[in-house]
């Protein structure tokens, strides 16, 4: 069978949805044919207090299952090997990079890039817990699974102003019928600046 074949049986089947995922992945993760990059964004919301609860995990049901013990998020999380010791608490600053044992999923031939901000209601001391961990695994000779970690800074009023063109061109929401109203208002650039603080997410949503 094909991926692509597995994934439409799993998509078709709650019962087997979860193991036609992880197949997937798993394969996807242990080959050397085909290259892939993962996307994950807000990436500190994974390590947040934790969300799901079971019986089976927690008897008591008062801990939170850890988020790489569930299927859909484990290979992940295993590759980029960053997690704290019990969910929903603090990683901690680390003084090198993370056990190599723990780091044992990190695919073959393929990427991760996660991305970290303070969009979303995550303790500002969970993500800069997360941050300190990631800058110490980069900081450590890990040839096998190298982490490089990028600071973006906000935009600034050129590249704000940039980005509205690129915006109002290609389509993107209310600028799709402004004919230029906005981009031509040197107020309302300067606003919408203000309003998003130069974040691109936040500012095509304004």
């Amino acid at each position: 069978l094909s991926l692509d074949r597995i994934l439409e049986i799993g998509k078709d089947s709650s019962s087997l949805s979860s193991g036609c995922h992880s197949t997937v992945i798993s394969a996807l993760m242990n080959q050397k044919e085909k290259p892939f990059t993962v996307v994950m964004d807000e990436f500190n919301c994974y390590y947040d207090h934790g969300h799901y609860f079971h019986g089976h995990y927690d008897a008591d049901v008062r801990k939170a299952i850890p988020l790489d013990r569930i299927t859909v998020f484990k290979p992940f999380l295993d590759a980029m090997g960053l997690r704290p010791t019990e969910a929903g608490t603090e990683m901690g600053t680390m003084s090198g990079p993370p056990d190599s044992g723990k780091r044992s999923a990190m695919m073959d031939w393929g990427s991760i890039v996660v991305a970290t901000s303070e969009s979303r209601a995550v303790r500002r001391s969970f993500t800069r817990s997360l941050s300190e961990a990631a800058a110490a695994a980069s900081s450590g000779d890990d040839g096998d699974c190298p982490v490089h970690v990028v600071d973006v800074g906000r935009f600034d009023g050129t590249e704000v102003r940039h980005a509205l063109y690129n915006f109002e061109i290609t389509g993107i929401g209310r600028l799709r019928f402004d004919r230029g109203d906005t981009t031509l208002n040197p107020e309302e650039i300067e606003y919408l600046r203000l309003v998003s603080g130069g974040k691109g997410q936040q500012l095509m949503d304004a």
